[in-house]
């Protein structure tokens, strides 16, 4: 099996994880795509949502980020006009949000290892269609597989 059916695969897998209530364990599933250096934006967009749920915003934000540079490269598209929106609305708050007193210590497969950031308040419902990702899915693994 390819890298990318692997990195398919885990996102498909952390989705549904998600969709269960079990978001630690996705977190770890698109955790571990981006520690292989994947290269599909919906692996660091899911990262950033789930980073700015738990208040991690600088992580959020890092995440989001690289979903952001990998759309770009794509050319013009919904996803990241969306991203852009997101990145701003995100850089607002935590300009208007006073930073807390203790750090949250942890390491971030977007970040790096060692890195330590405040922790916030936000969550942030999400909304998507399945249907295209696993038409996404199936077309990678027609082309990849």
């Amino acid at each position: 099996m390819s890298t990318r059916a692997v990195w398919f695969a885990r996102n498909a897998q952390a989705e549904a994880l998600e969709r269960s209530g079990r978001k630690q364990e996705a977190l770890a599933l698109y955790e571990a795509n981006a520690q292989e250096g994947c290269d599909l934006s919906f692996t660091y967009e899911r990262l950033g949502v789930l980073y700015e749920e738990q208040g991690a915003l600088e992580k959020a934000l890092a995440a989001f980020e690289k979903a952001r540079q990998i759309e770009r490269k794509r050319g013009p598209s919904r996803r990241l006009v969306r991203l852009e929106r997101h990145i701003g609305s995100l850089q607002q708050r935590m300009q208007e949000t006073p930073p807390r007193s203790k750090p949250l210590e942890g390491r971030s497969a977007v970040e790096g290892k060692g890195s330590s950031r405040p922790v916030g308040a936000v969550a942030e419902k999400r909304s998507g269609c399945l249907g295209i990702f696993i038409v996404g899915l199936w077309l990678g693994w027609k082309l990849w597989g």
